[in-house]
């Protein structure tokens, strides 16, 4: 039973680290393709004051992934809820991103 929850915490664990490299490979992306735009500026500012959040997102999911290596199954569990929300705040992250992209405020 412990090695099914050890499977299983370490797959969502690689899931939640993929989807918070995927948020933070995209403001970066973002961020290069604002600054050689002229009257683009304010994107890359965007994206600059979220890369740190980008960055706490992969270090929690990394230790998620760390977690689930242990050989007890409360350790696999509490892998496995780390990183299923670290997943899915990356996740509501890079949506939340795009929706500003598609709307920007009329402050900017």
């Amino acid at each position: 039973m412990g090695t099914v929850i050890d499977l299983i915490a370490t797959i969502v664990a690689i899931l939640g680290l993929l989807a918070a490299v995927g948020y933070g490979g995209y403001l970066l992306m973002l961020r290069s393709v604002a600054t050689k735009r002229p009257g683009a500026s304010h994107l890359a500012t965007d994206a600059r004051k979220r890369l740190p959040a980008a960055g706490g997102l992969v270090v929690g999911a990394l230790i998620a992934w760390a977690l689930t290596g242990a050989d007890s199954v409360p350790v696999d569990v509490i892998g496995l809820l780390v990183g299923g929300g670290i997943g899915l705040a990356s996740v509501s992250q890079l949506q939340g991103a795009r929706k500003r992209l598609a709307n920007p405020p009329s402050s900017f």
